[in-house]
């Protein structure tokens, strides 16, 4: 199936057939869910089920469709150009951003024997079903990075990145290191996703002395932030940490550059990509941001050892490297998702495991503290029995002439208290 296609087919890029399957799920706007899986069919000794539940055309498809163009890329290729000695089925769902439709699919993938990893997206979904994920001991590596996946309750849950709400720390200690009297106000949706990282965020921002104003809510459908931007302007602040999607990120750069508000926008992971920096690099001049993986500028500079995974990709499903609607950040974490999952199945087989336990990946996943997705992020994560955040480092960028520059590294304390 290629990605963002509305429709069923097979790939004639791909040496292995991207199979159609009749089981998608049916999507909130009514559409057919996509469903699709890459390799063989079958969940026989020699097949690893990866079970994905993705967001191509919900409410965070703009960030959704290239992440999970990067997540399905890079598990075709690993099919193809790994030496691994078992397939990867990755029987994946396009779920809208719903719910139900993503507890759906997660029900037929659980409907035989359970799949030892499933690829998941949004924090609402995914928290819904942690309990079930725990329970049915299935490692959940999510595009959700809300801190609540934490909790001892959830075990089974990672992610591959610093959490949101100490993104949100990270950028508070930016601004208390470099204006330490400036207001700050949180800015974010309502969803669970948007609401995630607020309280944690303002109150660290309040312990490092920032003058902290109440937050803001933007939703992320918003065709408009005037109402928002004026509300900050006479709250004087100067600082907003944006908690959101890139399409209601442009909308609030939009209403800032309208009003001629003097305030510093400073996003959250899935907020900044490199095809909104270049499309409206005037209103996202400026614009700061924080993530734990590295934009497509530097991996392509750079180019390690998964820069030929994200080349080899592009020329067999076809995709433009100059288009920055594919080639931006957001692809590069889709593939760092699908080698997190590689590479712990390939520790199991290696060591002689049963690559169709969720508990015997989960053990190589605490085991495991060299891991960088072959370079796509700037430090290795590491993951504890009693700790599960990745990472406690953030990088941070600036967004200048149209390009994501990155500027100072910033470490958290590891703080047992801000464990859930």
């Amino acid at each position: 199936m290629r990605d963002g296609d509305n429709r069923n087919g097979s790939n004639t890029h791909s040496r292995r057939q991207f199979l159609a399957r009749g089981t998608g799920v049916v999507a909130a706007t009514g559409m057919a869910g996509l469903a699709g899986c890459i390799g063989g069919g079958g969940s026989g000794d020699n097949t690893a089920l990866v079970g994905g539940i993705h967001d191509l055309s919900g409410a965070t498809s703009d960030v959704g469709q290239p992440t999970g163009r990067g997540t399905r890329d890079a598990l075709a290729w690993a099919n193809e150009n790994e030496d691994l000695g078992f397939e990867i089925n990755h029987d994946w769902v396009d779920y809208a951003y719903d719910v139900p439709n993503a507890q759906n699919h997660y029900n037929s993938l659980t409907s035989g024997d359970n799949p030892p990893v499933i690829i998941g997206w949004g924090t609402a979904d995914t928290e819904a079903l942690a309990s079930e994920v725990a329970r049915d001991e299935i490692v959940y590596i999510s595009a959700s990075y809300s801190d609540k996946l934490l909790a001892e309750e959830t075990p089974y849950n990672f992610f591959v990145n610093l959490d949101y709400t100490s993104q949100g720390r990270a950028h508070a200690e930016w601004i208390a290191n470099n204006d330490s009297g400036a207001t700050v106000a949180m800015i974010h949706n309502t969803t669970p996703f948007g609401e995630s990282p607020v309280d944690g965020t303002e109150a660290y921002a309040e312990e490092l002395g920032l003058d902290v104003a109440d937050n803001i809510t933007l939703g992320l459908g918003a065709n408009t932030a005037d109402t928002q931007v004026k509300r900050a302007m006479d709250n004087d602040v100067d600082y907003l940490i944006h908690q959101n999607t890139a399409a209601p990120m442009q909308v609030l750069m939009s209403s800032i550059s309208d009003l001629g508000a003097d305030i510093t926008v400073m996003g959250l992971t899935w907020t900044v990509d490199e095809f909104r920096a270049q499309s409206v690099a005037d209103a996202f001049e400026g614009v700061r941001y924080v993530n734990t993986n590295k934009s497509w500028n530097q991996v392509e500079s750079e180019s390690p050892e998964g820069w030929q995974i994200i080349e080899d990709s592009f020329e067999r499903e076809g995709h433009d490297m100059s288009n920055p609607e594919i080639a931006n950040i957001n692809y590069v974490r889709g593939v760092a998702h699908a080698l997190l999952a590689v590479e712990a199945l390939k520790r199991v087989d290696d060591d002689g495991g049963d690559i169709q336990s969720g508990s015997a990946v989960r053990e190589k996943l605490i085991e495991m503290d060299d891991f960088d997705a072959r370079g796509l992020l700037p430090v290795t994560l590491d993951y504890q029995d009693g700790d599960r955040r990745a990472t406690m480092f953030g990088q941070t960028y600036e967004v200048s002439d149209g390009e994501m520059v990155p500027d100072q590294e910033i470490e958290l304390p590891r703080r047992e208290e801000w464990l859930p």
